[in-house]
């Protein structure tokens, strides 16, 4: 992700979103129960280990670049631990230009079909997984051209959905639910050569398309703080309410020197992949540790990290997405 989500660019790319959605979205409110009467009490088992797991299995690739064969490698492997979890896994490709050339990219989609009565909500749970490819805050201005690890900028969003794409398996919920893997997010540095899978896929929508739908980004921050999104209020309300209670049943609130959601604000809106579904009409909230020192730098590797911040953010989403 790059700087211009800031609060400074955030004034000049809502000069050109149009949105349809007020504070008062639909999704996590009433009606739910109302559409889907086998939603009980949620089942919210998530094995942190098998998430880190995953996390550094990505990093063994090598930066996750579009263009190169670390990215190609990686999109095999995520397809074939997807499809393990189920049969209707997809490939949505497009391509951009970069540099002169028309670059390949894949979003990668894998549906659960939910046990509930139809119709049923349909949840969008979504990550990036490709990375950036300059190293553009790194300290060392020798560094500024070196693709990064991504460990929390790409991966640790990834890896909660795989583990969570296990869970859906093993305990299936009664809402349907989409995840989805965006490419082409972190690529830059211009706007215009960012959030491009969300942008795709958002110009691109199923019908019915998603009900509401969940963002994950950097949540893997050892040291966890997961405020509330100014952007995700805005727009999505009613799903980050139903986010951070979540949160708050599970007792996953940050209290002194624990990491954990913060049911409050973050200083400055976040402009991410939520944001193009957002501006098609699909309200989306962005869960995101934006205070992470390490952020478009060489450092930003494993052990920064931690298996018991993948693990709060699991359970909360797969809390949120079974509430009534």
């Amino acid at each position: 992700m790059a700087l211009w989500r800031q609060l400074g660019s955030w004034a000049l790319l809502t000069g050109v979103l149009v949105f349809g959605l007020g504070a008062g979205c639909s999704g996590g409110g009433a009606s739910a129960q109302a559409k889907n009467p086998q939603i009980s009490e949620p089942i919210v088992i998530f094995d942190e280990n098998r998430a880190w797991d995953d996390l550094e299995t990505q990093l063994t690739y090598g930066p996750r670049v579009p263009g190169t064969e670390g990215h190609v490698n990686t999109r095999e492997w995520l397809v074939a631990r997807l499809k393990a979890q189920t049969d209707d896994v997809t490939l949505q490709p497009f391509a951009h230009l970069l540099g002169g050339e028309n670059v390949r990219m894949w979003n990668i989609l894998a549906r659960f079909t939910g046990t509930g009565a139809a119709p049923r909500e349909h949840i969008l749970l979504a990550a990036h997984w490709d990375t950036r490819p300059t190293a553009d805050y790194d300290p060392d201005p020798a560094k500024r051209n070196t693709p990064i690890d991504g460990a929390n900028d790409g991966a640790s969003g990834v890896a909660v959905l795989l583990e969570i794409a296990r869970q859906l398996k093993a305990h299936p919920i009664a809402r349907d639910v989409t995840i989805i893997l965006f490419d082409g997010e972190d690529y830059g540095p211009k706007v215009d050569n960012m959030l491009l899978g969300s942008k795709y896929y958002a110009k691109n929508l199923p019908n019915p398309k998603p009900s509401w739908g969940i963002l994950l980004d950097m949540i893997g921050d050892a040291d966890l703080s997961v405020y509330r999104e100014p952007n995700s209020d805005k727009y999505a309300k009613a799903v980050n309410d139903r986010v951070f209670t979540a949160a708050t049943r599970l007792g996953y609130l940050r209290a002194g020197t624990l990491s954990g959601f913060v049911n409050a604000p973050y200083r400055v809106p976040v402009v991410d992949d939520h944001m193009p579904l957002n501006e098609a009409g699909v309200p989306m909230v962005d869960l995101i540790d934006f205070d992470y020192p390490p952020w478009h730098t060489t450092a930003d590797t494993a052990d920064k990290c931690s298996p018991k911040s993948l693990k709060l953010v699991g359970k909360t989403v797969l809390y949120a997405i079974q509430m009534p």
